[in-house]
């Protein structure tokens, strides 16, 4: 018999939150694409995050240099601006066991209308 926590901790418990993640993770890169944006996005299991910068850090300070920069801060307020949070200090969107098809839909169509007013 499983303990409740290995119960939690099992692919069909994670099988939802992967799927999400995949779709997050298709929808910003096509966004991305859409508008010709040099960034680029990673997904790690049910972890997203997509960078203002065509380069992908190969460690922490080099993500240091990247984040924080005027255009993180324009998305994230934008995004606040239609009642969509990401991180904060970076750009990094975390698929939970609450996490909805919505709540995915909800972000990828708020980053497209931003990119559709900074292009």
């Amino acid at each position: 018999m499983r303990t409740m926590l290995e119960t939690y901790f099992t692919k069909e418990a994670f099988a939802p939150l992967i799927e999400l993640a995949r779709r997050l993770e298709k929808g910003i890169a096509d966004v991305i694409i859409k508008y010709g944006a040099p960034w680029h996005v990673v997904r790690v299991g049910a972890r997203v995050e997509f960078m203002c910068s065509p380069k992908r850090p190969r460690n922490g300070g080099e993500a240091a240099l990247i984040i924080h920069r005027p255009i993180d801060t324009a998305i994230h307020h934008y995004l606040l601006n239609r009642d969509v949070v990401i991180t904060p200090f970076h750009n990094m969107m975390l698929i939970c066991p609450s996490t909805t098809k919505a709540h995915v839909e909800r972000l990828i169509e708020g980053l497209d209308h931003c990119l559709a007013e900074l292009v």
